[in-house]
């Protein structure tokens, strides 16, 4: 199975609330790859199974591969797993990157928009 089919696989799994299933699928996907939907995928699913601190290191090698879209998206998603393993100064960073980013495809101001949100709950 090439990994665009295996990816394919993850994302049913997780589309059919199986997330602990995805997971040794997103381990063999991950591993080795500089693609960085994958990574941001498999951080994801790490946080829907509440497992945070593994989360990050996905996000955060995600976004260094250079998401060619969502990157907003994705730094709510890290901001949300510092915040929940304590690291709310390290929150308040990516919250401030999103708060000035331009808003883009498909989310437009939205993203910008939750991340002032929550600077406005936690930062002032």
């Amino acid at each position: 199975m090439d990994s665009e089919d295996l990816y394919k696989k993850c994302l049913a799994l997780e589309a059919a609330g199986e997330h602990q299933n995805a997971v040794p699928l997103y381990k063999k996907l991950t591993r080795g790859s500089e693609e960085p939907r994958f990574h941001i995928a498999f951080g994801g699913c790490l946080q829907h199974l509440g497992h945070w601190q593994e989360s990050l290191g996905h996000f955060q090698h995600g976004i260094a591969l250079k998401p060619h879209y969502c990157e907003g998206n994705v730094r709510l998603m890290l901001a949300t797993s510092f915040l929940k393993v304590g690291l709310k100064k390290r929150a308040i960073e990516q919250w401030k990157i999103v708060a000035a980013m331009t808003p883009e495809y498909p989310s437009y101001e939205a993203v910008p928009n939750e991340a002032k949100k929550m600077l406005v709950q936690y930062a002032l």
